[in-house]
């Protein structure tokens, strides 16, 4: 009955939220530190929650299918014309999108890892020839001359910059270098978390002018809105229209387009909330740096590291639940082959007792093995 294909992939796992920690352990949600799937620790601000408030009023009614409002917007923002903009529900949909477009059966696709996921899934259910690129488990970077060395035959290649889970981020030199050597490939450059990072590195402007470069953002990492699914993609006036007219209709609702409409004019408070996380992420850096941990360099809202020698990914979160901290374990994801662990940066006070409740666990843990 089904495609073969669909036999093959197995369901997201979007990890454990604080709902499964209060059922499991009885713990207050108010009591709960996610730290799991890089979401903004803070709430939207005041304009952004009254925009949202006003939009639910006219739930009943369908946004304008075209978004040409938030578009502007958005291309106010980033600096290209609205007519290089796609919206999407959040970028996930936009991969979709991408592949539904771009590929045919046996298309070859290239996937460096690890990395995001839903890349794997779409080129897949495109019956697409995927490829896993293993990056070096020393650093995890991305080298231009690896990707250069794919040929000429690559339908389709992902770059996720800065990466998720590894937070590496790709010099946007070495990005375009790739994109002009691989002219009849699609480059596509997923900058989800790209205002974590560096801005000059983004390929965003270079986009609107490249037939062969996607870029993907998202309105869920830097604007907090992960939970209203708002994403675009930037690309040249034939391929943003192209997916346009492939995606939903009315793919994001009309509180959504409120509530990013409003963040794109509240820029100062989430550059202020910007400003925590990069002091934030540098303290984790620190701290679990001494605690024995290898984290490897974050251009993103969240820390990669190696967990001590000896010391279980599955112990250690299962006994950061019992305290009420939810991380990510993401030992086995594909492209990796030890422990690892994926922290997203919190508030101050939640970063310190992250840091307290690790610290706790290996002190308890060296005593039992000693």
């Amino acid at each position: 009955m089904f495609r073969p294909v669909v036999r093959l992939v197995e369901p997201y796992n979007a990890g454990v939220f604080p709902e499964d920690v209060l059922r499991r352990y009885g713990i207050p949600k108010e009591r709960i530190v996610n730290v799991a799937s890089n979401e903004l620790p803070y709430p939207p601000p005041e304009a952004v929650v009254a925009a949202i408030n006003k939009a639910v009023a006219t739930a009943n009614r369908y946004p304008k299918s075209d978004y040409r409002e938030l578009k502007e917007n958005i291309s106010e923002y980033v600096g290209v014309p609205p007519e290089n903009i796609a919206v999407g529900c959040g970028a996930s949909e936009l991969i979709d999108v991408v592949c539904k477009i771009f590929l045919d059966a046996f298309d070859r696709v290239i996937i460096p890892v690890p990395s995001y996921s839903m890349y794997v899934l779409f080129a897949m259910l495109r019956d697409a020839s995927v490829e896993l690129l293993e990056t070096e488990e020393q650093s995890f970077e991305m080298r231009t001359e690896h990707l250069i060395e794919l040929g000429e035959n690559v339908k389709l290649l992902f770059l996720a910059s800065p990466n998720n889970p590894t937070g590496f981020q790709m010099r946007r030199s070495e990005i375009l270098s790739v994109a002009e050597t691989l002219s009849s490939s699609i480059i596509v450059v997923d900058e989800a978390y790209v205002e974590f990072g560096n801005p000059k590195w983004s390929v965003a402007a270079e986009a609107a002018g490249l037939d062969n470069l996607v870029v993907l953002r998202s309105f869920s990492k830097f604007f907090g809105l992960a939970g209203l699914r708002v994403g675009y993609a930037i690309a040249s006036k034939e391929v943003a229209a192209t997916l346009e007219k492939i995606r939903l209709p009315f793919c994001i609702s009309g509180v959504a387009v409120a509530a990013a409409t409003a963040a794109l004019e509240n820029l100062e408070y989430y550059q202020e909330a910007r400003g925590k996380i990069i002091k934030g992420r540098a303290f984790l850096e620190t701290r679990l740096k001494k605690l024995g941990f290898k984290v490897f360099p974050s251009a993103a809202n969240f820390l990669f590291s190696r967990l001590p020698e000896g010391v279980g990914a599955r112990t250690l979160t299962e006994a950061l639940l019992r305290s009420g901290i939810i991380v990510r374990d993401v030992s086995g994801v594909l492209g990796l082959s030890r422990e690892y662990l994926r922290v997203t940066v919190g508030t101050a006070e939640e970063n310190q007792r992250i840091c307290e409740c690790i610290k706790a666990f290996l002190e308890e843990d060296k005593g039992g093995r000693a």
